[in-house]
């Protein structure tokens, strides 16, 4: 039987449609209407490599610091103030009383400078000893190296008054343990700056590495001068307060930088 126009027309428009997705016309960009909606179409592009500027946890991580050190740091003027008024004499019964408003905002400190420290650490991580973890999630790995440093000073803080307790009694202890809060205080608000040049301006390592020892060596000097005015001053023993620091100092700083390789070392893919 013999096909009417419109037939034909159909007839040419079904068998067009059945080409163009078999592929026929596809080399030609004005014909291949189907093929170019199709998922198969084109190449995968190269994956952006991870940057750290790049990490938004990090990026709210720092901006948050930013925020709580410009409003907790003005509530602690008056702290801070009387802090360097006093930190080099020996200590008086009216000086060693905090509000507990103020204990809790040092806390807060003390927690920011855990989070800059693990983001540091885990900068240093993922440019010296591996990009690839056993977690996916990058950020996961940044809150776990923050833990590491909060287990690390709670456990250093209970030796310290342990001993004190044994050793110096509760107030000296408490004093002590004070002023090593007051010491972290500075030392976030000094990482801070040194964080933000790692991870935005490309500080480098070895830079970073010297600037990070100056901020340790400042702290631990502080701390060596505060024990000793605290506990070893009126006694004039100098050789015991150099072995009180470097059992409750020194030494368990050694070891958390043990626990920290073993732990990184259980965090990376071993290939």
């Amino acid at each position: 039987m013999d096909l009417t126009p419109s037939d034909t027309t159909g007839t040419i428009g079904v068998n067009l449609y059945d080409y163009l997705n078999q592929g026929y016309f596809s080399k030609d960009s004005l014909l291949c209407t189907t093929q170019a909606h199709s998922s198969n179409f084109g190449m995968a592009g190269n994956p952006i490599p991870y940057s750290v500027r790049n990490d938004n946890t990090i990026t709210f991580i720092l901006l948050i610091c930013f925020c709580l050190i410009i409003i907790l740091g003005t509530r602690l003027n008056k702290y801070i103030s009387w802090q360097f008024k006093f930190f080099f004499s020996a200590p008086r019964k009216s000086t060693t009383s905090e509000t507990s408003t103020e204990i809790r905002i040092l806390m807060v400190f003390v927690a920011m400078l855990c989070l800059l420290l693990g983001i540091d650490s885990y900068i240093l991580t993922i440019e010296k000893i591996t990009t690839s973890f056993i977690i996916d999630s990058n950020a996961l790995v940044v809150f776990l190296l923050s833990a590491l440093f909060i287990g690390y000073f709670c456990a250093k803080w209970l030796i310290q008054f342990l001993v004190g307790m044994v050793f110096f009694g509760g107030k000296k202890t408490i004093h002590y343990i004070k002023a090593q809060l007051f010491i972290m205080v500075c030392s976030c608000i000094l990482l801070y700056p040194l964080v933000m040049l790692q991870v935005y301006f490309d500080l480098s390592l070895e830079k970073a590495a010297f600037l990070f020892c100056f901020v340790l060596f400042l702290n631990k000097i502080l701390a060596f001068y505060k024990s000793w005015l605290i506990f070893f001053k009126q006694k004039g023993l100098y050789f015991q307060n150099i072995l009180y620091f470097c059992a409750l100092e020194i030494t368990p700083l050694f070891a958390f930088c043990g626990m920290w390789l073993m732990i990184v070392n259980i965090l990376k893919v071993n290939f």
